[in-house]
């Protein structure tokens, strides 16, 4: 009763994680830049400095917190899997050939 031709396959939208991760790192580097440019500067410091010192703290958390977004939506995508049922489609064969 059972066609082998067919079966329950478990069908969710993933986010690319990789995506998230690099969006994250933007962000970092775009917060560190806009902080840079508000803030007074200050004599002892270069801003090319100061800008360098917050893009290497503030890129690693920006990465992690899309990161953890990515994770978050991946859990979301799981609950909302649905279970379809899937047919394997064999191609036509040519007598031609």
């Amino acid at each position: 009763m059972s066609d082998p031709d067919r079966r329950p396959v478990r069908v969710r939208r993933a986010p690319k994680v990789w995506v998230f991760l690099g969006a994250g790192l933007l962000a970092g580097v775009v917060a560190a830049l806009v902080i840079v440019v508000v803030t007074p500067a200050d004599g002892r410091y270069p801003t090319s400095q100061v800008l360098g010192f917050l893009v290497l703290l503030l890129a690693p958390i920006g990465a992690v917190l899309g990161g953890l977004l990515a994770v978050v939506l991946d859990g979301v995508a799981t609950r909302r899997a649905r279970i379809l049922e899937a047919e394997r489609v064999r191609p036509a064969v040519d007598d031609e050939a």
